[in-house]
């Protein structure tokens, strides 16, 4: 439930809790005060979980799983391979380059593999 809408419930709760507070209000029992007690029991449901949400994020933990739970395997390869990257110095990072380099046009796929589509997918990512 998005917050517009929580907005919208919640002034056709009120709405109706001071519509019905005054229509039925008698001079032997006010109902008022029950219709607004009902109304603020209400709001409390409507946006507790938002509030609760708020608490859990200064606490630390969340009520919503965290990307990092949902992620497929193919983004959490990447994620690692990403990591290793940061780690490795700029000769480490050359010497793989070059093994990657080396083994991709020792594979089979070495006709499918062109300067072109080399060119063409750096610029894709650039």
């Amino acid at each position: 439930m998005n917050n517009q809408l929580r907005w919208n419930i919640t002034i056709r709760v009120w709405l109706a809790a001071i519509i019905v507070g005054f229509t039925i209000n008698t001079p032997s029992m006010p109902s008022i005060w029950y219709t607004i007690t009902s109304a603020i029991l209400a709001t409390i449901f409507i946006w507790g979980g938002v509030v609760f949400e708020a608490i859990f994020k200064k606490m630390g933990a969340s009520a919503r799983p965290t990307p990092q739970q949902t992620q497929s395997p193919i983004n959490d390869k990447a994620y690692k391979l990403a990591v290793l990257l940061e780690m490795m110095d700029e000769d480490e990072r050359e010497e793989f380059k070059h093994q990657l380099k080396n083994d991709l046009m020792s594979s089979g796929d070495s006709e499918s593999l062109s300067i072109e589509s080399l060119i063409t997918e750096k610029r894709k990512r650039g």
